[in-house]
């Protein structure tokens, strides 16, 4: 006969409790979230809007848009555009999953007024910005539904504008005989921004024709001011079915004003005796008295450096004159706070007075230069530079040549493309006008060959050209006018170092020698630059030639 084990009451009591706390943590875990998983990229979506999007008779002043999940609010005045622009700005208010707009204007009635957020909102657990959303309602019977749209180019460089800016469209019917300078006096009809592909767009117009103008508006008051940049078409523009095939985009160049006062637009003094003045334009023919000095002016002619002939001068007094320019300045050097015990200036460092621009194999045959700290003002010209050939061993001595700023000079050797090179500069080569000697400088280099480019040009324009090479950074590395070669010119371009190189016409209208930007209050466009429709891939020691046919 089985007996079977009695379970006494303290027993059932503490089974109990263990069966409560597993079912606990059962259901703890079943409430948790699960680890790992993809990520979460989408932007929030909009679910319900109150009153609908689109609606007609608009005659609140508060309208809800409502998400799928939480958001947040980005920077709302630079990215929330409305049209027709409100005279007081509306307030926007995220509340869990909505976004609440209160309006604070009086809205003009039977008109059609659209919210475009621009990557203003983002949810709240990822970041995800919702690119674009537009929010329309009239306060009429019906809403309007024509569009205009178009590209934004930077004039000089003829590429896309990545940058965000303004673009106005203004109904022509009502501008008079200041249509052509509209955006300096009134605020627009419609408003939106441009993209990061150059696009913009504007929806919800009612019929008619517009002036477009785009603007950097950097002061967000609706106007261009004097030194925005600024693009316009002369000619009205019609607004047009959502739908319309046959609508053409409108381009816009845009462009930078050139300076419209010359002034000093910095001044400081980076080390004892050392001054750096920079200006808003080109300077003509500058002079600099005051404190005894020696300057010089940079290739572009907007910047001054000056070097006191007190190199330990703490402080000094320049008088700047130039074309419409004479400033007074007052400078003070003010030894930068470090760490620590402070070294006095005797303690401080010294760069070398010479270094070479032509080490290793950066070099080319005949651009063998030299750059110095501060203005040679002599050379020993018992002197010479060593020059040992290593392929073998045979040595040479050379000249060396300064320049007429005293910043760079050029050894006048005759080297070989190709075979590598040993060279000696002998101390006591160059005093510089405090007197500091140059040190010995040794260095080894293996100078490369050059390519040249040559140019047949059928100019069909109307104004001669300036061809521009551009390197693959886009930076300009020769060019050359063809102002006294007539309509049929050909262009050789020399000392080019091998690689990528693209081609650039200025259409020079102005005879000026370069690119001159718009101006939009004389209705001045800026110059027409034209792109070679190829990049050429240049070698050392190639000739390339290549024609090149350009209209405008």
């Amino acid at each position: 006969m089985k007996r079977h084990a009695r379970i006494t009451a303290p027993q059932l009591l503490c089974v109990a409790a263990l069966l409560a706390t597993m079912m606990a943590a059962v259901s703890c875990a079943r409430q948790g979230y699960p680890t790992g998983g993809p990520k979460d990229v989408l932007p929030p979506r909009v679910v319900a809007t109150t009153p609908d999007n689109g609606s007609h008779d608009f005659y609140r002043q508060q309208f809800t848009i409502t998400f799928n999940e939480y958001v947040v609010l980005k920077n709302a005045s630079d990215n929330i555009i409305v049209s027709p622009p409100l005279k007081n700005k509306a307030d926007y208010t995220v509340k869990g999953k909505s976004l609440l707009v209160t309006l604070h204007d009086t809205l003009l009635p039977n008109t059609t007024y659209l919210f475009q957020f621009k990557e203003a909102l983002a949810d709240f657990t990822e970041g995800n910005l919702l690119t674009s959303y537009e929010y329309a309602f009239s306060t009429g019977a019906t809403l309007d539904s024509l569009m205009l749209e178009g590209t934004l180019r930077d004039a000089r460089s003829g590429k896309p504008l990545a940058e965000a800016v303004s673009v106005a469209a203004y109904k022509e019917d009502s501008l008079g005989t200041r249509a052509d300078t509209v955006a300096l006096w009134r605020k627009p009809d419609y408003v939106t921004l441009s993209d990061r592909e150059g696009r913009y767009a504007f929806h919800y117009m009612a019929a008619g024709r517009y002036r477009v103008v785009a603007f950097g508006d950097k002061n967000r008051n609706l106007r261009v001011d004097a030194d925005e940049a600024v693009a316009w078409c002369d000619s009205a523009t019609s607004a047009t079915p959502r739908h319309d095939s046959i609508r053409q985009p409108l381009p816009l160049r845009m462009s930078s004003p050139a300076a419209q006062r010359q002034r000093i637009t910095t001044s400081t003094m980076p080390e004892q005796g050392h001054i750096v003045v920079t200006t808003a334009a080109p300077l003509q023919h500058p002079s600099v008295e005051g404190t005894p000095s020696v300057w010089r002016l940079n290739t572009r002619r907007d910047s001054l450096t000056v070097w006191c002939l007190d190199g330990k001068a703490d402080s000094a007094t320049l008088i700047i004159s130039d074309t419409l320019l004479q400033d007074t300045l007052h400078l003070r050097y003010q030894a930068p706070k470090g760490k620590g015990r402070r070294r006095n200036d005797s303690e401080k460092p010294t760069a070398p007075l010479m270094r070479a621009l032509c080490q290793g194999s950066n070099a080319h045959y005949d651009d063998l230069r030299l750059a110095f700290r501060n203005p040679i003002a002599k050379t020993d010209d018992t002197l010479r530079v060593t020059v040992t050939h290593l392929k073998d061993s045979s040595m040479s001595h050379y000249s060396v040549t300064v320049d007429s700023t005293g910043l760079t000079a050029r050894i006048n050797a005759t080297l070989t493309a190709g075979d590598e090179y040993s060279m000696l500069l002998p101390q006591g080569l160059f005093s510089d006008i405090y007197g500091t000697v140059s040190d010995s400088l040794s260095f080894r280099l293996k100078p490369k060959d050059y390519g040249t480019l040559t140019l047949h040009i059928d100019n069909r324009c109307a104004a001669p050209l300036v061809v521009e090479v551009l390197d693959s950074r886009d930076t300009v590395v020769q060019q050359m006018s063809t102002q006294s070669l007539g309509t049929l010119a050909t262009l050789k371009f020399t000392h080019l170092a091998a690689g990528n190189y693209k081609l650039r016409a200025i259409v020079d209208s102005d005879n000026n020698g370069r690119w001159t930007p718009g101006d939009y209050r004389t209705g001045r466009h800026p110059e027409t630059t034209i792109l070679f429709d190829k990049t050429l891939a240049l070698r050392e020691k190639w000739e390339m030639e290549e024609r090149w046919t350009i209209e405008q």
